[in-house]
């Protein structure tokens, strides 16, 4: 059964306030998450995928999808992920281009088709966690992004 999320906030890498906002208020209650979807630069989407080919692709989609859950506890870390469809080393391709992990963050996983997941310090400011990740997601996406993003929350 599919989740609907509890709200939709559309908004610019100009602005994050609204989104560290409500990251902040899942960080204090330890529960619900948040999924980033950007905007494809016009022209440039890329073509459905065949279920066949997104079956069994070693790939994730083209277009990122960025997760961010809250920690369990407070004090605890918080979970953030990013699917992408760049390929293997995920992690590596970003120190590469001068976005390395932060410090005290931690990888969890980091697969060509399920994406890099890490972990962050639960008292990490929400606002550079959200900058770290949707600056990763423009590095790994292969392709161009207008900088409009669109939060779908869900509160439990």
């Amino acid at each position: 059964m599919a989740l609907d999320p509890s709200e939709e906030l559309a908004f610019t890498e100009d602005d994050l306030e609204p989104v560290e906002a409500v990251l902040a208020e899942l960080a204090s209650s330890s529960s619900g998450w948040v999924n980033l979807s950007p905007e494809v630069e016009p022209g440039s989407e890329p073509p459905p995928r065949n279920f066949a080919v997104a079956l069994f692709s070693a790939r994730g989609d083209a277009v990122p999808l960025v997760t961010w859950t809250p920690p369990e506890q407070p004090g605890r870390r918080s979970t953030v992920g990013i699917e992408h469809g760049s390929g293997p080393k995920a992690l590596a391709r970003l120190a590469e281009r001068e976005l390395p992990l932060p410090a005290g963050w931690l990888k969890v996983v980091d697969h060509p088709r399920r994406g890099l997941v890490v972990t962050a310090p639960g008292d990490a400011d929400p606002g550079d966690v959200l900058w770290w990740l949707l600056t990763a997601a423009h590095l790994l996406s292969p392709v161009p992004l207008t900088g409009d993003w669109l939060a779908k929350v869900y509160r439990r």
